[in-house]
């Protein structure tokens, strides 16, 4: 009798333990993702600079294999006048975070310059795009491991 008394806590214990690795409450992460994919593949042109880095959005919604990509960096003129100086788009890029290399002609760098990525992200119905442009380049800012950040409707 004992010896059944054990066999059952024991099994009741292992289908205890079970369910509750199995079970996830609701969570709240304000941090961005880890970076889980490699990154872009682009060997860098002689005369080019790479900006790399990964683009990422905080709403738990999965991309469809039909969105697409696309990565900007821009020159941005105290007018507030933008220029495009390189672009990087991928269809069907999987989930979040997306790793990107943009190529920039290097002698379009000016030290002086000011210089920033954008994003967005199409997705059928749903955009998203970046609301506030990350530094990049020149007076301190990296150029490598950029994380770029987007939001739906913006």
């Amino acid at each position: 009798m004992i010896r059944r008394l054990t066999v059952l806590a024991g099994c009741f214990a292992t289908l205890t333990l079970a369910a509750c690795a199995t079970t996830q409450g609701a969570t709240v992460d304000t941090a961005p993702p880890t970076d889980k994919q490699e990154p872009a593949a682009r060997p860098a042109a002689s005369g080019e600079t790479q900006v790399t880095g990964s683009v990422f959005y905080l709403e738990r919604i999965a991309l469809s294999p039909e969105a697409v990509v696309q990565v900007e960096v821009v020159e941005v003129a105290p007018g507030g006048e933008a220029t495009v100086l390189g672009t990087w788009t991928q269809s069907g890029p999987g989930q979040v975070p997306i790793r990107f290399s943009v190529g920039v002609p290097t002698e379009r760098i000016r030290p002086e310059g000011s210089y920033v990525v954008r994003a967005s992200i199409a997705d059928g119905g749903r955009t998203f795009t970046t609301l506030e442009p990350v530094p990049v380049l020149t007076q301190g800012h990296p150029s490598q491991d950029v994380r770029v950040r987007v939001r739906i409707g913006g």
